[in-house]
């Protein structure tokens, strides 16, 4: 499991395009190393995230961090609702698009 320091956070939140904030740092603290394990999962394969290792890889984990930390911050939850009869819908899952600069290192698993 990867423990993400101060300055990966801080990283983290600026990729996905946010201002750092107490909250968010403890946002983004809480759910670095969830989403790293989700990454993982998702590719069938372990990623090195220490300072000599490849950076490419390193690059896409940390931007598939950055903006499923961003959804999970913003869009889960509510996604539509009637007035009539009272009618809500959530969302449970990370949209296949969070999931693109992975997608080069998924391995197939037989």
């Amino acid at each position: 499991m990867w423990e993400p320091n101060e300055e990966d956070i801080t990283h983290l939140i600026v990729l996905a395009g946010e201002k750092t904030n107490a909250k968010r740092t403890a946002h983004y603290t809480e759910l670095a190393p969830v989403l790293y394990d989700v990454a993982c999962a998702w590719c069938n394969q372990l990623f090195d995230m220490a300072a000599d290792a490849d950076r490419k890889k390193q690059s896409a984990v940390k931007l598939f961090i950055a903006k499923a930390a961003q959804y999970y911050e913003l869009k889960v939850g509510l996604v539509s609702r009637k007035m009539g009869s009272v009618a809500y819908s959530f969302a449970e899952e990370i949209p296949s698009i969070i999931y693109k600069p992975l997608k080069p290192y998924r391995k197939v698993r037989w």
